[in-house]
């Protein structure tokens, strides 16, 4: 099985473990099981001893610890390069990941206990990745912004960046001939000297930017180097759901849990909000083809009292006759 690499990089002396104090956020990523993958640990100060190891890194937490270039035990293994620049890379590789593997790890050079330099990350396990997929996707929050190192061995001067296979032009999110450029939330940014040296930058990450990019060197539709970057943006557990619940026409059966968890994508909801509003209440055409009740009731009194109203002006009448002829008879 052919694995793929996941690229770490420091942002300050501290993710590297210089002073000791992890400041730096820590990077998640999420794999299906039966999945494996690849990450690799830069080390500040390379030693000959590397090790790889699990939460606490207690004894019974060690996974590898080895001074030889290359160590296994069972699912987990470890390779170790010095570039050019004297810089040591640890490559720790996960196979076959289950549930169980979940949890924080730690690699790096030194003693585990009194580390010289070392990564942290966390491993995450979920069953809601794409079908088939065996990698581990980087995983970030709603609203933060995510910056990535794009490792290519082939450096040029154009630039690209673009989202899942770059095959057409729709594909392509930014390309250009400079340092530095943006489209929207997305830039991409080229670091002379650096540790990735091309880096690109998503601001305000949404879930509608989960899924596969590729940055690289080159025309982004004949690239001379890219690398792969898969992303999964989870919403933000520090802020309540505010998601609508899924639309639905439908009754449950008896045997439908009413709590049942029910998921809508993004571009579900966006289909159904272009829908119009539908109520339980009949149209106005229905409305005025179809007497109400209360009409017809409203309409009987309004008969009666017409009725008793010509009734007593009738009467009055009548009396009013009969009092003006009493009045004629001449006296005896």
């Amino acid at each position: 099985m052919k694995i793929h690499h996941i690229m770490f990089f420091c942002f300050i002396s501290a993710l590297c473990g210089d002073t000791g104090l992890v400041s730096a956020k820590l990077n998640i990523y999420t794999g299906a099981e039966g999945g494996s993958d690849s990450m690799s640990c830069y080390l500040s100060q390379p030693k000959n001893m590397k090790f790889f190891c699990k939460e606490e890194c207690k004894a019974e937490d060690i996974l590898v610890k080895t001074e030889d270039v290359r160590a296994q035990n069972g699912r987990f293994s470890t390779e170790y390069e010095v570039e050019s620049s004297g810089r040591g890379v640890l490559t720790v590789t996960i196979t076959d990941l289950t549930k169980s593997d979940a949890g924080r790890y730690r690699c790096g050079s030194g003693t585990d206990l009194v580390p010289d330099s070392y990564s942290d990350f966390e491993i995450r396990v979920s069953d809601e990745l794409p079908g088939g997929n065996t990698r581990f996707f980087r995983t970030d929050t709603e609203g933060e912004n995510i910056t990535m190192g794009c490792l290519n061995d082939v450096q040029s001067k154009h630039k690209f960046l673009c989202k899942e296979n770059c095959e057409t032009e729709e594909d392509i999110i930014i390309e250009t001939d400079g340092n530095r450029a943006q489209s929207g939330r997305y830039s991409i940014e080229y670091k002379e000297g650096s540790i990735f040296g091309l880096y690109v930058t998503i601001t305000n990450a949404s879930k509608l930017d989960t899924g596969w990019y590729k940055c690289g060197y080159g025309r982004a539709l004949s690239p001379d180097s890219s690398y792969p970057l898969p992303i999964l943006v989870i919403p933000d557990p520090s802020k309540p759901n505010q998601t609508p619940p899924p639309f639905s026409t439908s009754v449950p059966s008896a045997s439908t849990p009413t709590t049942q968890s029910l998921k809508l994508s993004s571009e579900s909801v966006i289909a159904l909000s272009s829908f119009p509003k539908i109520t339980n209440q009949p149209s106005a055409a229905v409305c005025s083809s179809v007497p109400h009740s209360g009409y017809i009731w409203g309409l009987v009194v309004l008969l009666v009292v017409v009725f008793l109203l010509i009734l007593y002006i009738w009467k009055m009448r009548r009396d009013f006759r009969s009092s003006f002829r009493i009045s004629e008879i001449p006296f005896l």
